[in-house]
């Protein structure tokens, strides 16, 4: 059978309308992406998307594409609808399409980040982790800068917070190098469902613990947060009660140019060492003052 692939950028506040909207008039399916490589931000709602969003729908190919532009304008805001662009595509394997964009990934030599189709790397260990709506695959910078920074930590035998875990790569990396206890935790519904999951289909339940929201959290030897500046900066005094004396703290989400703000909310708590890059983005590492 051929469809009719509409391809649509739009806000992070109209993604859930945008595809409520398009699945009621018959699309099969809708993903969404960002079409810059960007960081998750928070919506208007509930859920994580991107500051620009790309939806991809396909649609039965005898769709009148007017009325459904109309529909959308109606619903989202004629000015919210950034682009838009309609395609005949024909019969294809859309499952075999979508997973060749994700293959395993290897750092430091130590992990191995795989989706669960393909074929890990050699390492000695190994987390399969499928692409979803929760953030943190491996394959964005800030998530490799706090994989690299986590592997070439000691970590054996000590107690590490995952803050913001998403799909919990950050926290299941910290217990495959050899973390005693992770605190793992989110407020994103989404995604402590994909970090429930994933903890237990990488065989972490007895050591990551999975926390919604920080009111139940004990203070840890390691503290590491891949989010975005405006909550790093806030969430400073509350890490410094999170992080014991000498304990170490990684930071991520930022861009290179954020490096100084960031700093400055942290220097009151913690001796910061110098920030580390790839690409435009930036992670910052410290020790708490005793």
């Amino acid at each position: 059978m051929s469809w009719l692939r509409l391809t649509l950028e739009c806000g992070a506040g109209q993604v859930d309308t945008a595809a409520d909207l398009l699945q009621r008039l018959g699309a099969e399916s809708v993903s969404v992406s960002s079409p810059h490589n960007e960081m998750m931000v928070a919506s208007q709602g509930s859920e994580r998307y991107w500051q620009a969003n790309r939806l991809s729908a396909l649609l039965p190919p005898d769709l009148d594409v007017d009325i459904l532009l109309a529909c959308l304008r109606n619903s989202l805001g004629a000015e919210n609808i950034q682009s838009h662009e309609f395609e005949p595509v024909g019969d294809r394997d859309w499952v075999a399409d979508a997973r060749d964009g994700h293959g395993p990934m290897l750092f430091a030599d130590r992990l191995c980040v795989c989706p669960s189709w393909a074929q890990p790397l050699p390492a000695p260990s190994t987390l399969v982790i499928d692409p979803g709506l929760a953030f943190g695959t491996g394959s964005h910078q800030t998530t490799a800068l706090c994989l690299e920074w986590l592997a070439r930590t000691s970590l054996v035998g000590l107690s590490v917070i995952d803050y913001g875990c998403g799909t919990g790569i950050l926290g299941m990396a910290a217990a495959r190098f050899g973390a005693q206890r992770v605190q793992a935790v989110d407020t994103d519904h989404q995604a402590l469902a994909a970090a429930r999951e994933n903890i237990r289909a990488n065989g972490l339940d007895a050591r990551v613990e999975l926390h919604s929201g920080d009111a139940g959290l004990e203070p840890a030897d390691v503290l590491v947060a891949n989010i975005l500046l405006d909550p790093l900066c806030g969430l400073a005094p509350r890490f410094a009660e999170l992080v014991t004396g000498g304990g170490r703290i990684a930071l991520s989400g930022l861009l290179a140019f954020q490096v100084h703000s960031c700093l400055e909310a942290y220097r009151p708590w913690f001796t910061m060492q110098e920030p580390e890059f790839n690409d435009e983005w930036a992670m910052l590492h410290g020790i708490r003052n005793a």
